[in-house]
C-alpha cells in the first residue's frame, strides 16, 4: 500500500490546516481530505508547505486520520453547545450519535471541558435555581431532575452548595399556594398534603419548618 500526502494548506490565518491524502493499493486510490488544529498539526511533525507529494507510513497516516476525526468532533461539539448547554455526558452521547467513536467523543468533550466551553457546576447551579424559583421544587426533586439531565452526583452536590436555596421558605410558598395551613387541619388532609409536598422534593424537616413559618405569620 502506498500512502502519500499531496497537499497541505493553512486555513484561518494559521489556526488550522487542511491535509490531503492519497491511499493507493496499486489498482485503486482513495483520496481523503480533512482539517486539524494548528496545535495538532504541530504534533504531527509535517512540513508546513509541500512542493511535491511525500510518502508516509501507515502509522503516521493513522495518526493524521485520528487527528482529523478528533478535530471534527471538537468542532461538532462546539456547534452543539452553540444551540444549547450540555453536560459532558449528554454531549458525548450526541457526538456518538453523530457517528464518532466513544473514544473520540470522550476525548473531544474532555478538551471542551478543559478549555472552559462546558462549565458543568455553574450550569447545574443555574438549572437548580430555575427549578427552585420557577417550579417551586425542593432539594430532592431538584437532585432528581439534575441527575436526569446527566449531571454527576459530585456536580449536583457542588451546584447545590454553590447556589443559595431556602427550601423551608420555598416549601412555605408551596403550602400557601395549596391553601395555607388549612391543608393540615385533619389527618386525611395532612397526609394528602404531605405526600404532595414530598413529591415536590421537600423533606419532612422542610415541611415542619415551613409550618412554623406560616404559623408565625398568622
Amino acid at each position: 500500500m502506498r500512502i502519500s500526502i499531496y497537499k497541505i494548506q493553512a486555513l484561518g490565518n494559521g489556526e488550522e490546516a487542511e491535509i490531503s491524502l492519497e491511499i493507493s493499493n496499486g489498482k485503486e486510490s482513495q483520496y481523503i481530505k480533512g482539517k486539524v488544529s494548528a496545535s495538532m498539526f504541530s504534533s504531527l511533525r509535517l512540513p508546513s508547505f509541500l512542493k511535491e507529494p511525500i510518502l508516509i507510513e501507515r502509522e503516521q497516516c493513522e495518526e493524521i486520520l485520528r487527528s482529523m476525526k478528533l478535530y471534527s468532533a471538537i468542532r461538532k461539539g462546539l456547534d452543539l453547545l452553540g444551540y444549547a448547554k450540555n453536560t459532558p455526558k449528554a454531549l458525548t452521547e450526541k457526538l456518538k450519535k453523530k457517528g464518532y467513536s466513544s473514544e473520540i467523543a470522550e476525548e473531544a468533550v474532555s478538551f471542551l471541558v478543559e478549555k472552559g466551553y462546558i462549565r458543568e457546576t455553574e450550569d447545574a447551579a443555574q438549572f437548580a435555581e430555575n427549578l427552585a424559583k420557577k417550579k417551586g421544587y425542593g432539594k430532592k426533586r431538584i437532585q432528581q431532575e439534575l441527575f436526569r439531565k446527566g449531571f454527576s452526583e459530585e456536580v449536583i452536590r457542588k451546584a447545590l452548595e454553590f447556589g443559595e436555596f431556602d427550601f423551608s421558605e420555598a416549601c412555605a410558598k408551596r403550602i400557601r399556594s395549596m391553601g395555607g395551613t388549612e391543608i393540615f387541619e385533619t389527618p386525611e388532609k395532612r397526609n394528602k398534603a404531605v405526600a404532595s409536598l414530598l413529591r415536590y422534593g421537600f423533606s419532612y424537616e422542610d415541611i415542619r419548618e415551613a409550618s412554623f413559618l406560616l404559623r408565625d405569620e398568622e
